[in-house]
């Protein structure tokens, strides 16, 4: 089956590529990368278009079809190609790949057939089979074209090719478009004491604290801590140099580098917004200053390159920047299993959300002082948007709207409960 490697070129480029059960990388998927995506996308989104590529090739190996034979043959998909494809690319690729699995091992007799236990293929979103979509046919017209490219002179192959591409976009599963509740992520994000419960449980002194060994402990409560008090991406603080913290002025500075030299990590954590620097207080800087100085500094390995949070436990990663995996399956997961009734949907975007609505909090305290005392100046809405904008690093308004929605419909919810109280007890003293 085809699988992903990351390779890291000489001057530090990550270069996703889809290699065959040959140990060959895939010639056209290749070709598509190296011509289309690897000018203008990042390693992440790269990885993102090959997985989709990947369930293309399911297709074929599941419809016994060679798409690259048949191009070369001038044939291209047909109607009930299309809509195949399109059915095709609302399933979920590992729940698909285990039902092929069991399926092909398992034989059930006619008579039995009736009773026997299927498990259901598993659906991804509309949002995520339309990208899938987007993806195929920009891939197949690559194709088509690079193929055909002698015969392209032709006015109709020109023509049939692009109406292929149109037929498929235009099969795209409709998404959410960003509108509505369930497009909200607002909506599903953990209440605020579902971060104040991890937050206590990853102490290191807390009797629940899951992790073993001192270093440990303390440096995955410093992670905890600077998602709370930043909003910042987990790739951002697996990214934090050590100089990018000022201890002066107590602030973390987000700086984008992406394809770094430095970084030994295939698959390089960066930030996706823009650069920007976040206050911060004196004493989380100083809990930073006292882990690099009195436990990472002890890894003569981790002196060898900027990152701040590495790896404690001794092998071959012994004082390396910690992957993303490591977070997630090592640091994350362990936290959220503690408490999983009330922490289970907590992920690492979570407490960007948090961090946004402690800040509208903050906003409010701040207009309340000024109605008090005239010499204080409010935040009106369109300050508030630029201060939201600086610091998640965002460059729309719309984005920093987003974030603030949980505590817009509080606000919402508290004047409607209000104005009904008042009609209540309105129609009470009526009586």
């Amino acid at each position: 089956m085809s699988q992903i490697r990351d390779l890291i070129f000489s001057n530090g480029e990550r270069y996703p590529i889809l290699m065959e059960e040959n140990g060959l990388p895939n010639y056209w998927v290749t070709l598509y990368v190296t011509e289309k995506l690897r000018t203008s996308h990042t390693q992440s989104a790269i990885s993102n278009s090959l997985g989709h590529l990947i369930h293309l090739k399911l297709w074929e190996n599941i419809n016994d079809r060679n798409l690259v034979s048949e191009f070369e043959q001038g044939r291209l998909l047909n109607d009930e190609d299309v809509y195949s494809i399109r059915d095709h690319c609302t399933l979920d690729t590992r729940s698909l790949k285990k039902w092929l699995k069991t399926s092909e091992k398992t034989v059930v007799k006619f008579a039995a057939a009736s009773t026997a236990s299927v498990t259901p293929i598993q659906k991804v979103s509309n949002d995520h089979a339309s990208n899938r979509m987007s993806q195929i046919a920009s891939y197949l017209e690559f194709l088509a074209r690079t193929i055909l490219k002698t015969k392209l002179i032709e006015e109709e192959v020109s023509n049939n090719i692009e109406a292929m591409k149109s037929l498929l976009l235009a099969n795209k599963p409709k998404g959410s478009s960003g509108k509505g509740l369930t497009a909200d992520p607002n909506t599903k994000a953990p209440p605020p004491k579902a971060f104040e419960r991890i937050l206590s449980i990853v102490k290191e002194t807390s009797p629940d604290n899951p992790f073993k060994g001192e270093e440990v402990k303390f440096r995955n409560a410093l992670i905890f801590e600077v998602m709370e008090a930043t909003g910042m991406r987990a790739g951002e603080i697996l990214a934090l140099q050590v100089g990018d913290i000022d201890f002066q002025r107590a602030t973390v500075s987000v700086i984008r580098r992406h394809d770094a030299i430095e970084d030994p990590r295939k698959k390089q954590p960066v930030a996706k917004t823009n650069e920007r620097v976040i206050p911060v207080t004196k004493a989380l800087t100083d809990r930073v200053r006292k882990y690099i100085m009195e436990m990472r500094a002890e890894i003569p390995t981790a002196t060898k390159h900027p990152y701040i949070f590495v790896t404690h436990k001794h092998g071959k990663y012994h004082g390396s920047p910690i992957s993303n995996s490591t977070f997630v399956n090592r640091v994350l997961k362990p936290a959220v299993a503690i408490h999983p009734e009330l922490l289970e949907e907590i992920t690492r975007h979570g407490f960007r959300h948090n961090f946004n609505y402690k800040l509208s909090k903050k906003i409010d305290e701040v207009n309340q002082a000024a109605k008090e005392d005239s010499k204080a100046n409010p935040i009106n809405e369109k300050k508030e948007i630029q201060i939201r904008k600086e610091l998640n690093g965002w460059s729309s308004d719309k984005t920093a709207e987003t974030y603030n929605l949980r505590h817009i419909r509080e606000e919402a919810e508290r004047v409607m409960r209000e104005d009904m109280d008042h009609w209540t007890n309105r129609a009470k003293k009526d009586k």
